[in-house]
């Protein structure tokens, strides 16, 4: 369908006076449940959103977690220096084994759960806003009583509380993995201030910025397959900036992670109104 046929066929439906049973709320919160539906019912998309996170919180995890506690280490090792200044001060008082435990549940860990939102977030912004475009029931949906606001908001909130629900269940399923280890490994439990930031701040807004970023780019890509690529470019970041402090560049600390969460904040109210803007029929259906 081109611009002008959609232009017809939206006046056409607006001139037969369609009844309004449901307030906007209602029918935001329909459409809500209705993409969640439609996300969660095929059995491809739901197993890359399944099987993506438990690989990144379970199935890295545990190799790590099991080659520690099995293989050899020599008598007097210890941890490099440029990794034990990353440390808490406690470190200094383990072996080798434990220290390499408290460097992944750390260092590494974070790392591997800001992935899930991501990676969540884009793949259900994928399906919700460019995989109905190809189907075509994008341009059924636009058709209805809806104004193009309304249906843009519903579907960022349900791509979002899609990717939270599934970040917080990844982020309990790596946090009981890593009890069970650091019991093994006798070590302190992970979870502190840091990893608190991390889930209950920088994880929520991550996820709305990967669903607005894939929502805003949606007019310039060509196939779902096309938009799923996005990942990789929302990843980058967030290694480089784990591999910088693996490096010794910068040291993240609670204040630091407050800060991002703030800016990330700030972006996803940029991104958020720059992709409602472009969320018009001209646009989603050039002639």
């Amino acid at each position: 369908m081109n611009l002008g046929e959609f232009q017809a066929r939206r006046k056409a439906e607006q001139q037969a006076g369609q009844p309004r049973e449901t307030g906007r709320g209602e029918k935001e919160l329909l459409l809500v449940k209705k993409d969640l539906g439609a996300i969660w019912s095929r059995g491809s998309r739901r197993a890359l959103l399944v099987l993506l996170p438990l690989t990144l919180v379970l199935g890295i995890p545990a190799v790590y977690f099991v080659g520690m506690l099995l293989l050899p280490v020599e008598a007097g090792a210890r941890l490099p220096e440029a990794i034990m200044e990353l440390l808490p001060g406690y470190v200094q008082g383990l072996d080798c084994r434990q220290g390499w435990m408290v460097a992944f549940t750390k260092l590494i860990c974070p790392l591997l759960f800001l992935c899930v939102p991501v990676l969540t977030a884009a793949a259900s912004a994928s399906y919700a806003f460019v995989a109905e475009r190809e189907s075509g029931t994008l341009e059924t949906l636009l058709l209805t009583s809806m104004d193009m606001k309304a249906v843009f908001t519903a579907k960022v909130g349900s791509c979002t509380i899609l990717s939270v629900v599934i970040s917080g269940a990844a982020f309990g399923v790596l946090g009981a993995g890593a009890i069970v280890a650091e019991a093994f490994a006798q070590v302190p439990v992970f979870f502190d201030v840091e990893w608190l930031i991390l889930v209950v701040l920088v994880m929520p807004v991550l996820s709305l910025f990967s669903v607005v970023f894939v929502a805003l780019i949606m007019t310039r890509v060509h196939s779902t397959g096309e938009s799923l690529e996005t990942m990789g470019y929302l990843i980058v970041p967030l290694a480089a900036l784990y591999l910088a402090q693996l490096t010794g560049i910068l040291r993240l600390n609670g204040w630091m992670l407050l800060g991002g969460a703030v800016a990330l904040a700030v972006a996803d109210v940029v991104l958020y109104n720059a992709a409602a803007r472009a969320f018009q029929p001209e646009r989603l259906f050039p002639a």
